[in-house]
C-alpha cells in the first residue's frame, strides 16, 4: 500500500508533466543520496523518492495509482480487507484529526528514601540530565539571521496539497513550513540543548518503593515549538536495619533474655522518632507480639499512622563457663514441675505410652 503521497515526496502538482517530474526526482536524488548527504534519514528519504518516482513516471502505474490512492500497490494486486480497513481508519484520522506539536519526552529518575523520611516527608535536590529549548534559535534549529527558508512545496503551510488520505503534513519541511539553510550555532541545528539540571522533588509523608511523583514540563523539550515532556520520580525505598515494613505498619524483631521474659522488665526499645521505654508482662513466652499504637508509618495524605508490632524473640546465651553452666543446671533442678506446665504435661503424655 502507498504509505506516503508521491506528488508530495517529489514536491509536483498532481497535473505535473513526465518532464516536471522527472526533473524534481533528479535534484532530490542528487540531495539525498546517501553516499554524499550524511543525515539520520538520508537513506530513508531517498528510497521514498526513488519509490514516488517508479510509480508517477511509469503511465500505467501513475494512472493506476491516481485511482486507488492509498489502496495502491506496486504489483496491482486488488487489496485485502484489512488493507482497506486501514486506508478507512487513517482517512477519517486525517479528516477530523487536529495534529498537535510535538511533544518531548518523559524522562524518569530514582529517588531513594529510609523510612525515617518516609515517616516525615522530605525535599531531595536531584541533578537530572535533560534536553531544553534551545533558547538561540528558541527551537527552530535555524540560525536567527536569515537561517531558514520558506517551504517552496507546501508555501509555508506545513502541509501537503492534494487529497487528505494521506499524511497531511509536508513531507519536505515535515510540517514545520520552512527548511534549515544554516544551522543554529547553538544546538547544530537540533533546537535543544543538554542541562544538568538541579531540582527540588517534594516527598510526601507514606510514599513506598514503586510510587511515582510527577513534575510536569520538567522532561525533554522537543524538536520544535511543542510542549516539554514530563519528569517521572520514582520512589525507591530502602531496607531498614531494624524494622520492617508491612503497609503502614512496622515490625521489628525484640531480643530479651530468659529472666526478662519470665520476671518481666522495663527495656528500651527503637522507634522511627528515636526510643522509648516499654514494660514486659511476667511469664512473656517467644513469638509473643506487643503493639504500639500509632509509632509506624502515616498513610499518604494523611496524619493517621499505622502501628509498631514488636515480636519477642529468645535471646539464647552462648559460650557459657563450666560454673556458669554448673549454675544453671542448679537453678533449673530447685524449680517446681508447676514451673514448666506444658514440659510437664509432655513428659506425662510420654509416660501414658510405655
Amino acid at each position: 500500500m502507498a504509505r506516503r503521497d508521491f506528488y508530495n515526496i517529489l514536491g509536483v502538482e498532481r497535473t505535473a508533466t513526465t518532464d516536471e517530474i522527472k526533473r524534481a526526482y533528479r535534484a532530490l536524488a542528487r540531495r539525498w543520496h546517501p553516499d554524499h548527504n550524511k543525515a539520520a534519514d538520508a537513506e530513508v528519504r531517498f528510497k521514498d523518492i526513488t519509490e514516488a518516482y517508479r510509480t508517477l513516471n511509469d503511465v500505467d502505474r501513475r494512472a493506476r495509482y491516481d485511482r486507488m490512492g492509498p489502496l495502491y500497490t506496486e504489483d496491482g494486486r486488488p487489496p485485502r480487507p484489512e488493507d482497506v480497513q486501514k486506508a478507512v481508519g487513517a482517512m477519517f484520522g486525517n479528516l477530523f484529526r487536529r495534529k498537535g506539536k510535538e511533544r518531548g519526552e518523559d524522562l524518569r529518575y530514582t529517588v531513594s528514601l529510609t523510612l525515617e523520611e518516609v515517616a516525615t516527608g522530605a525535599e531531595k535536590e536531584v541533578i537530572v540530565p535533560r534536553m531544553v529549548r534551545c533558547g538561540t534559535c528558541q527551537g527552530d534549529g535555524a540560525e536567527p539571521t536569515n537561517g531558514r527558508q520558506t517551504c517552496t512545496v507546501c508555501s509555508g503551510s506545513g502541509k501537503a496539497t492534494g487529497p487528505r488520505l494521506f499524511r497531511s503534513e509536508c513531507y519536505h519541511c515535515q510540517g514545520r513550513g520552512f527548511s534549515i539553510t544554516i544551522p543554529c550555532h547553538s544546538c547544530k541545528g537540533q533546537g535543544r540543548n543538554h542541562l544538568d539540571d538541579t531540582l527540588k522533588v517534594k516527598i510526601p509523608t507514606g510514599v513506598a518503593t514503586g510510587q511515582k511523583l510527577k513534575l510536569s514540563g520538567k522532561g525533554n523539550a522537543p524538536r520544535g515549538q511543542g510542549k516539554p515532556g514530563d519528569l517521572l520520580v520514582i520512589i525507591n525505598v530502602t531496607d531498614h536495619d531494624l524494622f520492617r515494613r508491612r503497609g503502614e505498619d512496622l515490625q521489628m524483631n525484640l531480643p530479651l533474655t530468659y529472666d526478662e521474659m519470665v520476671l518481666g522488665a522495663e527495656v528500651t526499645v527503637p522507634t522511627l522518632e528515636g526510643t522509648t521505654t516499654i514494660r514486659i508482662p511476667q511469664g512473656s513466652a517467644p513469638g509473643k507480639v506487643l503493639r504500639l499504637a500509632g509509632r509506624g508509618l502515616p498513610r499518604v495524605g494523611r496524619k493517621q499512622r499505622g502501628d509498631l508490632h514488636l515480636q519477642i524473640v529468645l535471646d539464647m546465651p552462648k559460650d557459657l563457663t563450666q560454673p556458669q553452666q554448673r549454675a544453671l543446671r542448679s537453678w533449673s533442678k530447685h524449680l517446681p514441675a508447676s514451673a514448666h506446665p506444658r514440659r510437664a504435661e509432655f513428659d506425662q503424655a510420654l509416660q501414658d505410652r510405655k
